[in-house]
């Protein structure tokens, strides 16, 4: 005969039931069926509700406010950057112009200075200007770039010989 469900037996109340395959690793479909198996009961777990969560957790940062601080961080390290980029480039393109010159003398070497010294703002903001720091005459850059295509020659040539 079959066992009523624990709920209509007379003078017992309904127990919570362990829903969930955790009953200690038997299979319950090829187990059989007996009350004792079927009433086990469980402590009912005590969800949180929405505010429980809230009340202990820390104010989420706002997001405009991170947006803020990582703008701040990249602009404080792009913007140096850029200005040392674009230096770097000026020297470059005037030291070009000047190795193509036919003046009598010609600029070897220099850097750029910023074109207002009076400080970070004017290093950032003010530009920038260059400054040659060497100079050489006309003939004898020409006789030095000479004698570096005639030293590069005879590299070569030795290292021909050297291969052979």
């Amino acid at each position: 005969m079959p066992t009523p469900p624990p709920s209509s037996t007379p003078g017992r109340t309904a127990e919570p039931r362990l829903l969930s395959g955790a009953g200690g690793g038997r299979d319950r479909r090829s187990a059989p069926r007996t009350e004792a198996s079927t009433a086990r009961a469980t402590v009912p777990v005590q969800r949180p509700g929405p505010q429980a969560g809230r009340a202990t957790a820390k104010p989420a940062t706002p997001r405009w406010l991170k947006g803020f601080v990582i703008g701040g961080v990249l602009l404080a390290v792009g913007m140096p950057a850029a200005v040392l980029i674009s230096r770097s480039m000026l020297v470059q393109q005037v030291l070009t112009e000047q190795s193509s010159s036919k003046a009598s003398m010609v600029c070897t070497g220099g850097d750029a200075r910023a074109a207002d010294g009076s400080g970070v703002l004017g290093w950032l903001f003010g530009g920038s200007y260059f400054q040659c720091a060497d100079w050489e005459t006309h003939e004898a850059r020409l006789q030095r770039e000479r004698d570096q295509a005639q030293a590069s020659y005879l590299a070569r040539e030795k290292a021909r010989q050297q291969a052979r």
